[in-house]
């Protein structure tokens, strides 16, 4: 029997989409823990999540230079000798500062695990943020941002944030390269004393781990008793107005262009359904927007939009970058899909193929032990549980034309955009 590779091949949707196998632990001095020890290979993650972020610097580019610099010396070793511990042993450190909580995780080998350990938690605990390291770690950063503001695309995202949120609010500041190198070593100590924060922390492990591994690590954070004075974030929310902001770059042949609003924060009941509408929009390749000014008109490369939401509000926004001669008419496209989306019902094909989609999309989110461990902790980062992933899913099974009608129209109103366009001039 010949193969009709006209007809695409069977879609299932039946699949198991429950989070399994975790493990939640309160330890005595309220850390939690969250395990998922179900790795087929000797290979052990673990990653301490802190309720500490650029929110709460009181001197900008303060907090993200303070997680950073750990790996740079700790008081027992040298930035070199920390180094060549983790490279030796085959390890990978990361650290990820963020707006509301900063990440630092160790990937090793089992096998190895009693060697790194010790080292691992003596960097957390006791950096020394030496003077060396300070300005070298300026001087590198402070060049990045320059050469990220050379960007049309970089340029236009702070704009648009900034405009939402406002240049007072936590979420709507930018940091400048002049920001990083008023920085002082006296800035950066202060804040890890105050603002580095264990109440409220997290620490995921998961892969392949042995009960003596799991009892270190309970040990060793379960007598985790640092104190701060973390300060609380003032949020100077404003009423963002309608408008259309031009500023011109040295790459005046291309456009990087920005319409979005204010939001909602990330447990808001609207989010999975807002954010399902959002992707017929523009979250994905088949979406609308892509298929009409990426492959219909091909105005450019590519085109989205999406949601960027944290615990106290977010934004929504759409992102291209056209040539200069394209601005206009770009616009006038995204402003057509927009007006379907809110007057004509979504198709039950269309309707059905975004819903494969996004469940195929939280299929991989708990593939394997260490993408599971991921989903999980961003459920209690945004003081959501493994419950609300599963409600999400129901959301998404259940969704109707109707309500995507519903949500578009109650939050995709044009006229309170805000328009922002980078590099080429006003057409």
């Amino acid at each position: 029997m010949m193969l009709d590779r006209k007809k695409g091949p069977p879609i299932h949707t039946n699949f198991d989409l429950s989070i399994k196998d975790v493990e939640t632990t309160t330890l005595t001095n309220g850390i939690r823990l969250i395990e998922l020890n179900t790795g087929t290979q000797e290979i052990v993650k673990v990653e301490l999540v802190l309720k500490c972020g650029r929110v709460h610097e009181s001197k900008i580019g303060a907090a993200k230079a303070a997680i950073l610099l750990m790996r740079e010396g700790s008081k027992g070793m040298t930035s070199s000798a920390l180094a060549y511990t983790y490279d030796y042993h085959g390890a990978s450190v990361k650290l990820t500062p963020g707006m509301e909580v900063s990440a630092i995780n160790l990937v090793c080998m089992t096998k190895f695990f009693d060697k790194l350990w010790p080292t691992w938690i003596e960097m957390i605990l006791n950096p020394a943020y030496p003077e060396d390291e300070v300005l070298k770690f300026k001087t590198i950063q402070s060049q990045k941002l320059k050469n990220q503001l050379s960007k049309n695309e970089v340029i236009s995202y702070r704009l648009v944030s900034e405009r939402i949120f406002g240049s007072e609010h936590p979420y709507g500041y930018n940091t400048q390269p002049e920001h990083v190198m008023d920085l002082t070593r006296e800035d950066i100590v202060e804040y890890y004393d105050k603002q580095v924060t264990f109440e409220g922390a997290i620490v995921v492990v998961s892969g392949k781990y042995s009960p003596a591994i799991r009892k270190q690590i309970v040990d060793s954070i379960s007598s985790i008793s640092k104190t701060s004075n973390q300060s609380k974030p003032h949020y100077n929310t404003i009423q963002p107005k309608g408008e259309t902001i031009y500023q011109k770059t040295e790459n005046e042949l291309q456009a990087s262009i920005k319409m979005g609003c204010s939001l909602f924060a990330r447990n808001h009941p609207d989010y999975s359904a807002f954010n399902f509408a959002n992707t017929i929009l523009g979250g994905y390749f088949g979406s609308r927007l892509m298929t009409n000014v990426r492959e219909e008109k091909g105005y450019t490369y590519g085109i989205y939009s999406m949601l960027d939401c944290w615990s106290q509000g977010g934004f929504f926004y759409i992102s291209s970058d056209v040539g200069s001669d394209l601005i206009s008419p770009t616009i006038e496209e995204i402003n057509n899909e927009i007006k379907i989306l809110k007057t004509e019902p979504v198709s039950d094909e269309e309707l059905h193929m975004v819903k494969n989609y996004i469940l195929g999309q939280a299929l991989n989110l708990i593939d394997g032990p260490f993408a599971t461990a991921q989903l999980v902790k961003g459920l209690y980062i945004k003081n959501l549980d493994p419950q609300d992933f599963q409600k999400n899913i129901n959301i998404i099974k259940n969704m109707t034309s109707e309500q995507v009608l519903v949500m578009s129209n109650k939050y995709l109103d044009i006229n309170n955009f805000t328009n922002v366009i980078v590099g080429g001039n006003k057409t």
